[in-house]
């Protein structure tokens, strides 16, 4: 059976997403205008292909008992932070207010959902080699909408090995 690592690696974020923001709504894509909730965090599939291809078919991936075809692999996602006036979300460490609202739950949405995907690990039967977030950007609000705004861009490449 052909190996399927793009959408279990989307999985992994997702459900992370949806364990560590039980309150916040998660999404896999877009959702229609008629079924979005907030605070909502979005996970954007945008780009995959073949990072580095390998030259033959004869590949190691460093075990020498091991040979298969194969090449690392990467996918390329965005990340949406959406908030509208009603978003609130109650912070352990902070007693003193009622919850995070507008500007200051999105601020706490871009940190912790940086921090909770950059530490997550992934299943053994994938192998991750390197993962990058890029800064927040697009930050901002929309007045006639009543919504904040983030945006991200997270890089994942791993060892796609195919026999």
């Amino acid at each position: 059976m052909p190996n399927d690592f793009i959408n279990i690696i989307e999985r992994e974020i997702i459900d992370q997403l949806r364990d560590t923001f039980d309150t916040a709504h998660v999404f896999g894509q877009f959702p229609e205008a008629v079924d979005v909730s907030y605070p909502a965090i979005i996970v954007q599939l945008v780009a995959s292909g073949v990072d580095e291809q390998f030259m033959g078919s004869q590949v190691t991936f460093g075990a020498s008992d091991t040979q298969t075809t194969g090449e690392i692999y990467g996918m390329v996602l965005n990340l949406h932070l959406i908030v509208d006036k009603e978003s609130v979300i109650s912070v352990e460490n902070d007693p003193d207010t009622e919850g995070y609202k507008q500007r200051r739950l999105l601020n706490y949405l871009m940190l912790n959902v940086g921090n909770s995907i950059t530490d997550l690990t992934f299943p053994s039967t994938v192998e991750i080699l390197e993962r990058h977030m890029q800064a927040w950007s697009e930050i901002g609000y929309v007045p006639e909408l009543e919504l904040w705004g983030a945006s991200a861009v997270y890089m994942v490449s791993f060892k796609n090995w195919r026999a």
